[in-house]
């Protein structure tokens, strides 16, 4: 429940600080004199948007505190799913939300920031704000279902896991569609891609190639001086008897044969034989050269028909040599391989979309038999809820219908038909409800399901909007019992319902340095009876008044 409420700079409001009771209690006051203004900021630390145009002082900050006991709630789920530490075992909460004067806010839980959906989503598991707004939107599809919803036994894991499950059929069909989106662009150009890998695969590229025969071909430009060169060098170095080899090998002998008697000719005799290796190796490269280059006479036009099919293909695909070209190929390759891997994947990725929309047909199966169920007994309740507040031949049917199509919340379209006047068949609910009828129908069914899913609070600003004299005193019965097992605070015009509150607070204006605030005090008792005669009486409070104003909080 709501145990403390404090304001600094917002609107009207200088500085307010007030303690709030459990039970019933009642806020009045004069018109403008600042109800909706306490209202407006107990939503802005509840979570609504603000701006810096709230500050009462442009150059202060705005801070709005409201403490909750929660002893009663488990919020233990909220605070693991927000990674947010709460001892369990601490039964105050506290909100704080701040606006700066650029118009920048922060909000805190238990001092720790947190973003403002967390904050209200925090505050929908604590307070319900019932307005005047809310009850236009009574006639929305949507929320009736969500009403509905709210009403039903031993559904608590059945929504979360069609929840969950429909989340994951919308994902994986996004996923399908965009690979069949993909699949088609990819079909569009697959013969082309299928072109131009069939004539690179055709060349049966070989990494490096393209240098060698280009180095070819420059040897084979010089192919006569090479021969002359080569066929001379190789019978200087391992020709006839005196070619450097031979010149070596019989010196290296003749150093062996003194190599005992002069201890540096035999420290030396490892370089010689090393010399004569290397001219044995160095001879045998010149005479594998000389023959390569003596051979095949018409390797020179392969060499020249190659490189003009890769230097064809380089500059088509605007590469620079074969190595590129092979990447190319590469790549062509996987795009079409992927082509036909991914009809695969497909197919069972559709396989497992069917998985779950089997899974959803079933979920929405059990969920429109729990609907149905919950239906005839909301419907049952409401009604006699109704006819405590004077609305006895009202007839309400909850229609349910099966659309066949997958949403958010199920397949089911649910449709609240109302009348309240005998004789008179139900109808669409803006079709058939006055302002005060709406407001009566919204807070029986507040009273009928917060019954079942308690919340800490329930506030109802100016529900009573076109409910007047003895329909007053019923609504506000309703209000009084609801206050048994849930805080109740209601802003509220009507005397009726003043006089059962157990605790009331009146909002006014006052002018404190030339500025007119708004204020708010909890009344004693003679100021309650006092404000209710206030509320009975035109101008000015009589006797009668009061003594119908005790009568009222008596009755």
């Amino acid at each position: 429940m709501l145990q403390h409420l404090r304001i600094e700079n917002y609107v009207l409001i200088r500085s307010l600080d007030v303690d709030m009771d459990s039970g019933f209690c009642v806020i009045t006051g004069e018109t403008g004199a600042g109800k909706s203004i306490l209202l407006g900021a107990l939503g802005l630390v509840l979570g609504q948007r603000a701006d810096s145009g709230i500050l009462s002082d442009a150059g202060k900050k705005c801070v709005i505190e409201a403490h909750f006991n929660v002893e009663n709630i488990d919020l233990s789920g909220f605070f693991a799913k927000n990674d947010l530490d709460f001892d369990v075992s601490d039964s105050l909460l506290i909100l704080r939300r701040e606006v700066l004067p650029g118009g920048k806010s922060r909000a805190f839980v238990n001092d720790t920031p947190v973003l403002l959906p967390v904050l209200k989503e925090l505050s929908f598991l604590l307070i319900d704000i019932h307005s005047q707004h809310e009850t236009l939107t009574l006639g929305r599809a949507g929320f009736q279902l969500q009403l509905l919803d709210s009403y039903m036994e031993d559904a608590g894991g059945l929504l979360p896991a069609y929840a969950e499950t429909y989340r994951l059929y919308k994902e994986l069909y996004r996923q399908i569609e965009r690979q069949k989106e993909e699949q088609a662009q990819s079909a569009r150009e697959q013969d082309y891609w299928q072109f131009l890998f069939d004539e690179l695969d055709k060349l049966k590229l070989i990494p490096g190639e393209q240098k060698q025969m280009e180095d070819a071909l420059e040897r084979l430009a010089h192919a006569e001086l090479l021969q002359t060169t080569l066929t001379s060098a190789v019978a200087e170095t391992d020709g006839e008897e005196m070619s450097l080899r031979s010149r070596v090998d019989n010196l290296l002998r003749s150093l062996k044969k003194i190599a005992p008697y002069h201890k540096g000719v035999e420290e030396s005799l490892p370089r010689w034989q090393s010399l004569a290796a290397e001219l044995a190796d160095l001879g045998a490269d010149l005479n594998r050269w000389s023959e390569e280059d003596a051979t095949d006479p018409d390797c020179k036009n392969r060499y020249e028909e190659r490189l003009d099919a890769l230097y064809r293909l380089e500059r088509k695909h605007k590469v620079d040599d074969d190595n590129a070209l092979i990447a190319l190929r590469d790549e062509l390759a996987d795009k079409l391989a992927k082509i036909n891997g991914s009809e695969e994947d497909l197919a069972a990725k559709e396989a497992e979309l069917e998985g779950y929309r089997k899974e959803l047909e079933q979920l929405c199966e059990r969920l429109h038999a729990k609907r149905l169920s919950a239906a005839q007994s909301l419907q049952t309740a409401i009604v006699n809820a109704l006819a405590e507040l004077g609305m006895e031949q009202s007839r309400l049917e909850i229609k349910l219908s099966d659309t066949g199509q997958f949403t958010a919340t199920g397949s089911d379209k649910v449709e609240f038909l109302f009348t309240a006047n005998l004789g008179s068949e139900p109808k669409e609910l803006s079709k058939v409800a006055s302002g005060g009828e709406l407001s009566r129908l919204m807070l029986a069914i507040k009273s009928v399901i917060h019954r079942r899913n308690l919340l800490g609070t329930i506030i109802f600003d100016e529900i009573d909007t076109g409910v007047s004299g003895k329909i007053a005193g019923k609504v506000a019965a309703m209000m009084q019992r609801m206050s048994r097992y849930m805080q109740v605070i209601a802003i509220s015009h009507l005397p009726q319902i003043a006089a059962k509150a157990s605790t009331h607070f009146y909002v006014y204006k006052a002018e404190e340095e030339g500025k007119t605030v708004s204020c708010i005090r909890r009344l004693n008792q003679e100021e309650h009876i006092a404000s209710i005669a206030s509320m009975l009486s035109n101008e000015q409070v009589t006797e009668a008044a009061i003594q119908a104003a005790k009568e009222l909080i008596k009755g």
